[in-house]
């Protein structure tokens, strides 16, 4: 189970734009319990995490305050490449985002995008410490979320330095 995590780690990190050029992307920092990735040739950084669920994240800080959000875990069975789901996200604090992310094969997993998340959701998303994500009503991703806040901070710092970065979308995520 922990080699098909890492795998799937490794994957969601390659799957960069310069990972097509034969090389993996960049560590530039941390925020937390984060790493931060700034790929060369990209327009933006990302952080990706591995949390206790066994589900990874990936994320960028677009330029509009809106948010780039990749997550995967390989237990997953319900997702098809190729497809859309509607998922749902609740807070610590009660507040809910009904959100469609696309499914889209890494591998043997099935990661979900969505290049949209609102700027209200990334507010959230730094301060709140707890998030659950449902698909049809069943929990697919209990995730505690520790150092957002200190993630997407370093994000924007990241995106800042990045030669002509002026916007953190990755075309990879889209």
């Amino acid at each position: 189970m922990l080699l098909r995590i890492m795998s799937l780690m490794a994957g969601l990190l390659l799957a960069a734009p310069a990972a097509a050029e034969g090389r993996g992307p960049a560590m530039w920092g941390e925020g937390g319990l984060w790493e931060i990735y700034a790929p060369p040739g990209s327009n933006g950084c990302f952080a990706t995490r591995l949390f206790l669920s066994g589900t990874v994240m990936r994320i960028g800080v677009r330029a509009d305050g809106g948010l780039d959000l990749l997550m995967a875990r390989s237990s997953w069975r319900f997702a098809e490449a190729g497809k859309t789901y509607r998922l749902k996200f609740v807070f610590g604090n009660g507040r809910t985002y009904e959100e469609e992310l696309e499914a889209v094969a890494m591998g043997s997993t099935i990661a979900l995008v969505n290049a949209r998340m609102s700027a209200a959701f990334v507010a959230d998303f730094m301060e709140k410490t707890s998030l659950l994500v449902y698909h049809r009503g069943s929990l697919v991703a209990p995730l505690v979320l520790l150092d957002t806040y200190d993630a997407v901070t370093q994000l924007r710092t990241c995106n800042a330095s990045a030669p002509g970065a002026q916007d953190s979308s990755d075309p990879s995520l889209r």
